[in-house]
């Protein structure tokens, strides 16, 4: 493909360089906030797993509280929910800041890889066959 973009003729519209422009500042702009994003995006999915199980916690709670039984066994589960609610804060904490932390990096342009040295064999040799009026055949070599 020989046509390239920025090789266009500036007479397709009186905007191609405003567009220009803006798609270059739009481009840079993305390449900023995407770590930062997905930062948000990954500590937000953490907090709401811990909220699940801090919901689940809360509902085994519920459910002990409405047996009835001795004073000791309500402070009990009480007991147990305050423990269960720390330990689901302490184990998400760092899975919560390792997220965060991911805004912090900056996007790394893809590793490319230079291309394997291109042998004689993997090119595609096409040969049109043209007849003259005189009914001799001539090859044209084409490569692909």
């Amino acid at each position: 493909m020989a046509y390239v973009a920025e090789h266009a003729p500036r007479n397709i519209s009186p905007y191609y360089s405003f567009f220009q422009a803006l798609f270059d500042t739009v481009d840079t702009v993305s390449f900023y906030w995407q770590p930062l994003l997905r930062a948000v995006g990954s500590s937000q999915l953490e907090i709401a797993g811990l909220q699940a199980r801090q919901a689940e916690a809360i509902v085994h709670w519920t459910h002990q509280m409405m047996r009835l039984g001795p004073p000791m066994d309500i402070a009990d589960a009480n007991a147990r929910l305050w423990q269960t609610m720390l330990g689901n804060c302490v184990d998400a904490a760092p899975r919560v800041a390792a997220a965060a932390s991911t805004a912090t990096q900056s996007v790394v342009a893809p590793i490319t890889v230079p291309f394997p040295e291109a042998y004689s064999r993997d090119t595609l040799i096409l040969l049109d066959r043209t007849r003259d009026d005189s009914g001799d055949s001539e090859f044209e070599r084409r490569v692909a």
